[in-house]
């Protein structure tokens, strides 16, 4: 599922961007997890931030940088979003199919 998500993904970013090492970049942003921030904004006068995660990383944000920020890992999002598209082209198919399959 994660090889076909990557392969979607590079073919969308070479349709789009058209350039090798922009899609290479982009590649590379949905393959590797971030660490996030250990501390907003800085260590001495900062607000610790919580530990990430494979699934999520804190980032730096509000007034001044001072506050920290939940956000999922691209890839999390990528996979969400693919489950959502399969979950309603299901919905949809089956929709088609109750409506044109009746007797």
């Amino acid at each position: 599922m994660l090889r076909l998500s990557l392969l979607v993904l590079s073919v969308v970013a070479i349709s789009v961007y058209g350039d090798v090492e922009d899609v290479k970049n982009a590649v590379n942003e949905v393959t590797t997890t971030k660490d996030g921030a250990l501390y907003c904004p800085v260590h001495l006068v900062g607000t610790a931030c919580p530990s990430s995660s494979f699934f999520h990383y804190y980032k730096c944000c509000g007034d001044l940088n001072k506050d920290c920020c939940f956000n999922l890992q691209t890839w999390a999002i990528v996979v969400l979003a693919l489950i959502a598209v399969v979950m309603l082209a299901s919905f949809i198919l089956s929709l088609i199919r109750c409506v044109l399959c009746r007797r």
